[in-house]
């Protein structure tokens, strides 16, 4: 397929072909985000953390420093 005919796809076929033939008219790819799992205060039980830096973020929103709380 080709790039014009992908844009011309209604917009649900639009978004499944950019996945085989990408247009570059996509966000790009988001970065890989290493996860970690630890002790979360704010849940109160060990879960997964994903790792920004130095501060940590659980599912539910909770921060902490990436050293423990």
């Amino acid at each position: 397929m080709t790039r014009e005919s992908i844009l011309r796809l209604p917009q649900p076929l639009r978004i499944c072909a950019q996945l085989v033939w990408p247009t570059g008219q996509h966000r790009p790819h988001p970065g890989i985000v290493g996860q970690r799992f630890t002790y979360c205060p704010g849940c109160g039980d060990l879960v997964s953390h994903t790792v920004h830096g130095q501060l940590l973020v659980c599912g539910e929103g909770h921060e902490q420093p990436a050293g423990g709380a």
